[in-house]
C-alpha cells in the first residue's frame, strides 16, 4: 500500500474523529481559534475558497459563514462526505461549489489560477511525506495572482514538546529507547516513517527555517509564519485547569496571541503555519 492509499484508509477509518478533533478539549479549541486569527480577515464575500484537505469540515464551515463559495478536497471520501454533510446541517451547503476526492500531490481537476484563497490547514501536507513539496507548488498554482495560500503543519520539535507534556504517555520509555521510537531521525530529518505503534501513517515534521524556504522558492511573497499552540504546547491538562476560570483563560488567550507569531517561538508549537502571497 503506497502512501496516499494509507492515508485514505486511515482516514476513512478515522470518521467522525477528525469532524471532533478540534474541540475535543480546551487546548484543541485555542488551537482552533489561533489557525482562524491567522487567517485574519482576509477571506470575503463571494471569495472562492480552495480547501484543500478539508477533513470533516470545521474549517469549511467558517469560510461559508464569511460568505465563500468552497471547493473542498481530501483524500479520503469519507472525509468529504462528513464535510459536505455538516455544511448541509449549518445550512451552508450552497456555499459548496465542488466536493473532490483527491491528492494534494496531483491536483489535475483543478486549473491554474482558480481560487482566491486557498487553505491547508491540519497537517494534510506533512502526510504527503516525502512529496510535500509537490503538494506546495500544487496550492500554488491553483491560487490566483495575488491570492493567498496558507498551510498548516506538523512541528518537527513542537511534536517532541507535545508528547513530553501529554497525560497517560509513557515518556520516559520514549526517551529511553530513543532509535526505536526514531527520535533522532524525527528531530534531525523530519521524517518518521511506519511504525508498529503509531497509527497515523509516515508524515513529515517541519521546522520553520525549511517551510519559509520551501516557499520562497516555490516563489511566495509576504511570508509569515505562526505556531500552534504555543506557549502551551504539551500543557494540555495545565490548559484544562486554566480554562475553567474565565478571567485566566482569557489571559492566555491574550499570551498566546501576542507570542504565536514570535520568530523566537515558532519551532515549539505543536502545528506550524505560514501564508503567503502568490
Amino acid at each position: 500500500m503506497n502512501q496516499a492509499e494509507s492515508t485514505k484508509e486511515f482516514y476513512n477509518k478515522y470518521g467522525e474523529k477528525e469532524w471532533e478533533r478540534l474541540f475535543r478539549s480546551p487546548q484543541d479549541r485555542l488551537n482552533y481559534f489561533l489557525h482562524l486569527d491567522f487567517l485574519d480577515d482576509v477571506i470575503k464575500e463571494d471569495h472562492k475558497v480552495f480547501d484543500a484537505g478539508c477533513g470533516g469540515g470545521r474549517f469549511s464551515i467558517e469560510f461559508a459563514k464569511r460568505g465563500a463559495m468552497l471547493t473542498l478536497l481530501d483524500i479520503s471520501d469519507e472525509q468529504v462526505r462528513i464535510a459536505e454533510n455538516k455544511l448541509k446541517e449549518h445550512g451552508l451547503g450552497s456555499k459548496v461549489d465542488k466536493a473532490l476526492v483527491g491528492d494534494i500531490g496531483k491536483l489535475d481537476k483543478l486549473e491554474n489560477d482558480t481560487f482566491d484563497v486557498t487553505v491547508c490547514y491540519g497537517a494534510p501536507l506533512s502526510y504527503l511525506y516525502e512529496n510535500y513539496f509537490d503538494g506546495m507548488k500544487e496550492l500554488y498554482r491553483v491560487t490566483k495572482p495575488g491570492g493567498k495560500v496558507f498551510i498548516s503543519v506538523n512541528n518537527r520539535l513542537g511534536v517532541i514538546r507535545t508528547l513530553i507534556g501529554r497525560k497517560g504517555f509513557d515518556v520516559v520509555d520514549f526517551l529511553a529507547r530513543k532509535d526505536y521510537w526514531f527520535v533522532d531521525q524525527v528531530v534531525d530529518s523530519g521524517n518518521l516513517p511506519s511504525h508498529p505503534e503509531v497509527a497515523h501513517p509516515p508524515r513529515h515534521f517541519f521546522e520553520a527555517q525549511e517551510l519559509r524556504g520551501l516557499f520562497e522558492k516555490i516563489g511566495f511573497k509576504d511570508i509569515r509564519l505562526a505556531s500552534s499552540p504555543c506557549l502551551s504546547a504539551g500543557l494540555s491538562d495545565r490548559v484544562e485547569d486554566i480554562y475553567q476560570n474565565e478571567a485566566a483563560w482569557k489571559t492566555l488567550i491574550e499570551l498566546e496571541l501576542k507570542s504565536y507569531q514570535n520568530p523566537a517561538t515558532l519551532d515549539l508549537g505543536e502545528f506550524l503555519m505560514i501564508k503567503g502571497t502568490k
